[in-house]
């Protein structure tokens, strides 16, 4: 049986029944072991993270040779904080991915997860495709990061990658999910547009192609400032025009809930994501010269003003999924209605 449905009894409650006043049990849901399972292993992964560090007394590295100059464990506990320094991203984002879908096994609707597996790994699979992008668009023009401490033969990192790039956005879009089960955006309903005219899908798309286009011919970090919003323009009016879920049409709809939860997963994930980065020996570090000064205030290893980026990332990787996701959809998935992210 599916954990999330199993209850316990918790007392009696009356019920009135036809001869007067009766009393029945009170069940609430079991918390699901993926819930506990995925908080042992953030735990756990977490521990042995900062034993290695404070074993080697050392900072957050930030070069390839501050990773080779650390002396080698010794003893069994000393291996595996070392192991923990190198796959904290995979191994913590893997955790999280449990523990959301324990979260949301106890709110009203169930978990994703475990509502649609097949589903679910196809986003696992486009999450890593979705990351390719931009690693793609990144490491062949404009450099806004790298990545230090990685095992020094491709097939070496492959496991990692699956694990690390699979987690992106699914790990944005349940977070999203359990925020809006929460009822957090209710109140983002207004009236309705009169229409969609087609001047605004029009200059949504051509903004979102230069947009694009800006950080592939101009190989320079400044074009991060388009490239985490311009796949959402871009894109977004091919979803509408398909009949697909769509922010421009809850937004003509009057529905900014689904969008505010995007951006919500985005920054959530945003703020762990460069939290576990930063003791990690395999990790990426950014490099955004064209902030000048402010470039040195630091979230982390994210310059404090770059958070602003996980805000449109969130809504991105959900535009980039509903087209993705085209061959499930009429076949054997209905389409999400307009409280659901995945």
């Amino acid at each position: 049986m599916d954990s999330s449905e199993c209850t316990r009894s918790t007392g009696l409650q009356p019920a009135t029944g036809g001869r007067g006043m009766s009393w029945k049990p009170v069940t609430l849901k079991r918390v699901p072991i993926t819930l506990w399972i995925g908080l042992a292993i953030i735990i756990a992964i977490e521990a042995l993270l900062f034993l290695d560090v404070a074993r080697t007394g050392r900072a957050a590295v930030k070069t390839d040779a501050d990773v080779l100059a650390l002396a080698p464990p010794t003893t069994l506990l000393e291996w595996l904080g070392r192991f923990a320094s190198f796959n904290i991203t995979p191994v913590a984002w893997f955790g999280y991915i449990i523990f959301l879908d324990g979260v949301l096994s106890l709110q009203r609707g169930g978990s994703p997860i475990r509502k649609r597996p097949h589903h679910f790994a196809m986003l696992f699979l486009a999450s890593i495709f979705i990351w390719c992008v931009f690693d793609t668009i990144n490491f062949y023009g404009i450099g806004a990061w790298s990545y230090v401490g990685m095992p020094p033969h491709p097939w070496g990192r492959l496991i990692g990658y699956f694990i690390a790039f699979g987690t992106i956005v699914p790990g944005m879009l349940l977070s999203g999910q359990l925020l809006m089960n929460l009822g957090l955006f209710d109140w983002a309903r207004f009236r309705p547009w009169p229409g969609m005219p087609g001047l605004v899908l029009g200059v949504s798309f051509v903004a979102g192609l230069l947009m694009l286009i800006w950080p592939i011919v101009h190989h320079d970090p400044v074009t991060n400032l388009t490239l985490w919003t311009s796949l959402v323009f871009l894109l977004d009016p091919i979803n509408y025009l398909l009949g697909r879920p769509s922010m421009w049409r809850d937004w003509q709809q009057g529905w900014y809930g689904r969008t505010l939860a995007c951006f919500s997963g985005g920054v959530l994930c945003g703020l762990l994501w460069e939290f576990w980065n930063y003791w990690a020996l395999s990790k990426w570090v950014y490099h955004l010269p064209f902030l000048g000064q402010l470039e040195q205030y630091r979230y982390f290893e994210m310059p404090i003003i770059g958070l602003i980026g996980f805000v449109p990332f969130g809504i991105e990787c959900w535009v980039m999924w509903q087209l993705i996701r085209i061959p499930l959809d009429g076949l054997v998935e209905p389409l999400p209605d307009d409280r659901s992210l995945l």
